[in-house]
């Protein structure tokens, strides 16, 4: 580092003035105070009057500080955090949407089925959870393709981008139990449908 006159460097510039300079703070506890010491301090070079502190216009220049950017950047990954957590809803919800429907038809398609095996003494509890665990099954099966196709992508954002390539176990995780709860709502009531098939009813449909 090396520290010279400003009219020096405008010497050796070629230059004769400046248009912006920058200040370091101790640590960042200190930010806030240091821009307002460097504010006080322009203020009387420009020989601005003390009741135009506050005005802005009134100053032949203009501030930031680090402190303002972070609180401007957080905005906007709140923003973006909010809108990213929106789509997520609005895909699980699509997801178990599709979810349950192709239960009820699987449920629709092998009513002989289930006829058969009340028939053979299965109870209402155990024809609810076989679909149940058939509807997490495809709920986990879509969680993997999700999750394998997610990380192919940052992958690519990664190489493209030179950005640091991250994956969080304990979020890969959490994405595993969603899908597990998703594919248990999902498949409550097209289970819930075959329970309570009468056999009889059910063996008619072969």
């Amino acid at each position: 580092m090396i520290l010279i006159p400003v009219s020096t460097l405008n010497e050796i510039l070629g230059e004769n003035d400046y248009g912006a300079f920058l200040a370091m703070s101790s640590s960042l506890d200190t930010i806030k105070e240091t821009d307002e010491e460097v504010d006080k301090r322009l203020i009387r070079h420009f020989g601005i009057p003390t009741r135009d502190m506050d005005d802005e216009d009134a100053k032949p220049y203009s501030m930031s500080n680090q402190a303002e950017d972070l609180e401007g950047l957080a905005q906007i990954s709140g923003a973006l955090a909010a809108l990213l957590t929106a789509v997520s809803l609005i895909a699980l919800i699509v997801g178990s949407i599709g979810i349950m429907n192709i239960m009820l038809v699987t449920v629709t398609e092998r009513t002989s089925e289930i006829g058969i095996m009340k028939s053979l003494g299965f109870t209402n509890s155990h024809v609810l959870t076989l679909f149940i665990v058939e509807s997490i099954l495809l709920s986990v099966f879509g969680g993997l393709l999700g999750t394998g196709l997610g990380m192919l992508g940052a992958y690519g954002a990664q190489s493209a981008m030179s950005l640091p390539l991250v994956f969080p176990i304990n979020m890969i995780a959490l994405c595993f139990c969603v899908s597990v709860i998703v594919g248990i709502i999902a498949g409550v009531y097209p289970a819930n449908k075959a329970a309570k098939m009468n056999p009889v009813e059910a063996l008619r449909q072969k």
